[in-house]
């Protein structure tokens, strides 16, 4: 059994209190045992089949454990900022190696957290694009720059460090959109990172065993980086609280995380904000329906659960009964199984409730099922107790009608995606597609495939609520020098944007020098 201890101060701490997680596959396969044999270890007993079911013992936060980050923080903040960039930079490129080296041990953790490996390979690929020499080179290029000089005075621009930041990531893929936060070091800043409690893991290997041996092979300050782990809610009233920490990087559900925000704006700190996306897809009577069809299946990825994967698309009519067809033999091809399976998209689902209060709620609009729609098991069998759900499609005629319902107007987090044909002239269709992404509640990503050099100008010009737009390539794809997050509107609140975290948690400075 793995064992995991907290980081706190330079420190491995033991607190004494424990939690354990199991292997997700056999926490599918055999729910019962599994419970059982952590029940047991909970209350301290021992039970010989624990290696087989659990695979890794975790540390949690005593009382003061947070507090003590929290100073050790600041001193290592105080410290760290006088690095020369160029170290700090060196260290950014140092962890994007580490990061490649461990590629495979890293990917079979993410499957004991119930992460499929095609999900697992994505993940990784955004966080190997977001810490490539390219896109950190470019990063370091904008945090200081002359702006001009004459004989009397030289202009400059300089990013400066905010001082404490602390990030809690998502339960859903923590491990992943943590590593984001490798970029506040980028600006001299400190970092605490708080895994999710019950799913910890591939978090807590990524920091400790990934990037913290290269802070130490720089000789960096203890307590540039700290872990702790325990109740949320405790955890966020204890920043708000502390005078030492300064910024908040918080994932989560929009309405829940637009609140958190508010507080922690009213704390005097600087939220930075990642929370639901709906993204949209759009293809034009144009557009490669095959390559539009690769990138929406991407859509069901981890069962949909993964906030800048397509989710809705909306299909110019004449072409729309092909991609259709295209689309739904696509989706009825795809493998269940269990996440250890090497073929397989799918994950468990978590809000199994609000899938069928969405489909039911759309079907009673007007939408149309397509295929799917039904409780499963890792077999692929239709179970009333299953974890999955069947990959489902509904059809939706006409951007107003789609605007009525759930699926629309609210995230969607399980595997269910609208077809929505919109209708008319191309006006009038490039009219609503673009009303129906600018108008979306959400704003993360959204993808565009066409040819018409015309309409794809006019798309480029007026598509605005999104962070990040990819036309003709894949939606959930990444790119150099262009941010892996950040959105509009309630997926990043009211200074939502491509979000550069480098950025966001340090401040602009101008500098006038007089030349004597």
């Amino acid at each position: 059994m793995e064992e995991f201890s907290l980081l706190i101060d330079g420190k491995d701490i033991d607190t004494g209190i424990y939690d354990y997680f199991p292997y997700i596959d056999k926490a599918i396969t055999d729910f019962s045992a599994t419970a059982a044999i952590l029940k047991a270890l909970k209350s301290g007993e021992k039970t010989g089949k624990a290696d087989e079911y659990i695979y890794a013992k975790y540390c949690i936060n005593a009382d003061d454990t947070n507090m003590i980050a929290m100073q050790s923080a600041q001193k290592a903040f105080k410290e760290f900022r006088k690095f020369p960039l160029s170290i700090r930079k060196n260290i950014l490129l140092d962890i994007n190696k580490s990061l490649i080296e461990h590629k495979e041990e890293f990917l079979t953790i993410l499957s004991y957290e119930g992460h499929p490996r095609k999900l697992g390979e994505w993940e990784f690929e955004g966080m190997r694009v977001g810490s490539s020499p390219e896109t950190v080179n470019y990063y370091c290029s904008l945090i200081q720059k002359e702006i001009a000089r004459d004989t009397n005075e030289i202009l400059y621009y300089a990013r400066r460090p905010d001082g404490v930041v602390c990030i809690s990531p998502p339960r859903s893929a923590a491990a992943s959109n943590s590593f984001n936060a490798i970029l506040v070091f980028l600006v001299g800043n400190a970092l605490i990172v708080k895994p999710p409690l019950r799913t910890p893991i591939s978090t807590l290997y990524l920091w400790k065993r990934i990037i913290n041996p290269i802070l130490r092979k720089y000789r960096t300050p203890d307590g540039l980086l700290n872990i702790v782990i325990g109740n949320s809610k405790r955890l966020m009233d204890e920043w708000l609280e502390n005078s030492y920490v300064n910024d908040i990087i918080l994932f989560g559900d929009s309405k829940k995380g637009i609140a958190e925000g508010a507080k922690i704006y009213k704390a005097n700190k600087k939220p930075v904000l990642e929370l639901s996306g709906n993204d949209m897809l759009l293809l034009w009577s144009d557009g490669d329906i095959q390559k539009a069809a690769i990138s929406l299946i991407d859509g069901f990825l981890g069962s949909t659960q993964v906030c800048m994967m397509p989710k809705i698309a909306l299909v110019h009519e004449k072409i729309f009964s092909d991609f259709e067809k295209e689309f739904r033999r696509k989706t009825e091809s795809l493998n269940i199984g269990l996440p250890s399976d090497n073929k397989t998209l799918l994950s468990p689902v978590s809000k199994i409730k609000e899938f069928f209060i969405f489909l039911d709620d759309a079907l009673s609009k007007g939408a149309k099922l397509i295929c799917g729609g039904k409780r499963i098991d890792h077999f692929g069998k239709i179970d009333e107790q299953g974890q999955y759900i069947q990959p489902t499609l509904i059809k939706i005629d006409g951007i107003d009608k789609a605007k009525q319902m759930l699926c629309m107007n609210e995230e969607i987090f399980f595997p269910l995606i609208p077809l929505v044909k919109i209708t008319g002239s191309d006006s009038d269709i490039f009219n609503k597609m673009v009303d129906g992404v600018n108008t979306n509640n959400y704003g993360l990503r959204t993808s565009l495939w066409i040819k018409s050099g015309k309409f794809l100008r006019k798309f480029a010009k007026e598509l605005d609520n999104c962070g990040i737009l990819r036309i003709n390539s894949r939606h959930a794809g990444f790119s150099h020098y262009i941010s892996t997050h950040g959105g509009t509107n309630r997926s990043g609140g009211p200074f939502g944007e491509m979000n550069y975290f480098w950025q966001k948690t340090s401040h602009l400075q101008g500098v006038s020098r007089t030349i004597n």
